[in-house]
């Protein structure tokens, strides 16, 4: 007799990029992207932030919004610590308006799991995306 495994659900790694972040002289460009772990789907996009904390919670919304319909349950996978702590926590004092909304999401979701990484596969991805764009690939 066989038995059935429930397959595993996808991980989806999220990143976030600011470019020009040390030189207030120049206007700062933020980029968010994820990767379906072993499935190779992939999105980048511009979005408008200057702060780290601020990018990192749009990239995850992104990938919530993006793949919650084609995925259904999955694991999104960030590097940025404690935004992950701060959407995962029972209370927030005061949480930012993007962090509230990404609690929401996620207390919406719940097939959709938030976790914390050191090495995040849509690194590379948000990185190859931006030095296109730097080379006029894009």
């Amino acid at each position: 007799m066989r038995l059935l495994r429930r397959p595993r659900p996808s991980r989806v790694f999220v990143d976030a990029k600011i470019l020009n972040m040390h030189d207030p002289a120049l206007q700062k460009e933020a980029y968010v992207g994820y990767v379906v772990e072993g499935k190779g789907d992939r999105s980048v996009k511009r979005v408008e932030a200057t702060e780290s904390d601020d990018a990192e919670v749009i990239a995850i919304m992104f990938a919530i919004e993006e793949l919650k319909d084609s995925l259904g349950s999955f694991t999104v996978v960030c590097d940025h610590e404690s935004v992950v702590s701060e959407a995962r926590r029972e209370s927030v004092k005061k949480p930012s308006a993007l962090l509230k909304k990404l609690r929401d999401m996620l207390k919406d979701n719940p097939s959709i799991k938030l976790e914390a990484l050191q090495a995040n596969l849509a690194h590379q991805v948000v990185t190859e995306y931006v030095n296109a764009l730097k080379a006029g690939e894009q």
